[in-house]
């Protein structure tokens, strides 16, 4: 537990200069994020044993967000227009990346799993997903609605994790994972809810409280969705944590697990409600 709160106490601080700085700052951290779950992912599809040095998987996930931080730049310098634009290269940028490796899926080498597509198809979500980042940062309350996004997140899984501890008795998803309960689920929604309406209030972003409160118990069921899915991804590779790059805590797709999906939702929601 100590070394845990040491590394939050590194890692919250980090996030919170990023968040300061804007594009500049979400864009390297979201550059760094993508290159370390990309090494997180790389190690998972390969047979224990195999040393680490392809860049396969790394440009999947990395490609996305470099190509989102380029055309949020140029959107900030007024050389490109309109709110979808960025994400929808990004888009294009990684699935046509991911369709020319399903020309290798059935390849036999010893370097890959049966089920290696479900590890490209998850490489291009979290790639996808933290595009989102530094586009959201750009928007107008881009930091605000920055910190909605994570603040939000980090009360639903507060949330779930003291309900579930509590009072949860009836299992989520006991093949996927074991801990997870559907009154920690409900718990972390709820807290979901509570938490967006407050932060909409104390930020002054701008969002009705009906839709604050809608957004929040969407956050929290897309948080458990996105923890779930990753938790799946590593019951496919056999592994406890992506990675150990932060002590206590696992690897970096561990800690993004909730959050990254949770960005999307936030943008889309800002777009939609031209904010």
């Amino acid at each position: 537990m100590r070394i845990r709160i040491i590394s939050a106490g590194v890692g919250i601080p980090v996030v919170l200069l990023a968040i300061w700085l804007g594009l500049p700052g979400i864009a390297v951290l979201a550059i760094v994020a993508a290159v370390v779950g990309g090494f997180e992912l790389d190690r998972m599809t390969r047979s224990e044993g195999t040393t680490i040095g392809s860049t396969r998987i790394v440009s999947l996930v990395s490609g996305p967000v470099i190509l989102a931080a380029i055309a949020a730049y140029m959107l900030s310098q007024g050389r490109i227009s309109g709110d979808f634009l960025p994400i929808t290269l990004a888009s294009i940028f990684a699935l046509v990346l991911l369709l020319r490796r399903t020309t290798a899926l059935g390849d036999s080498s010893t370097e890959r799993k049966a089920s290696d597509w479900v590890f490209w198809v998850f490489a291009a979500y979290v790639g996808l997903t933290m595009a989102h980042a530094p586009v959201l940062v750009e928007l107008t309350n881009g930091r605000e609605l920055m910190l909605l996004a994570i603040l939000t997140t980090f009360a639903i899984d507060s949330g779930a994790f003291f309900v579930g501890v509590s009072i949860g008795r009836h299992k989520l998803a006991p093949k996927i994972s074991p801990k997870k309960s559907w009154e920690g689920a409900i718990g972390g929604i709820v807290g979901g809810v509570i938490a967006a309406i407050a932060i909409d209030a104390a930020f002054d972003i701008q969002f009705t409280t009906i839709t604050a409160g809608i957004l929040g118990a969407v956050l929290g069921v897309v948080a458990v969705m996105g923890d779930l899915y990753e938790s799946w991804i590593k019951r496919r590779a056999k592994v406890k944590d992506s990675g150990a790059i932060i002590p206590g805590h696992g690897g970096i797709l561990d800690r993004l697990d909730s959050v990254i999906p949770n960005l999307a939702v936030v943008y889309w929601a800002a777009v939609w409600s031209a904010l």
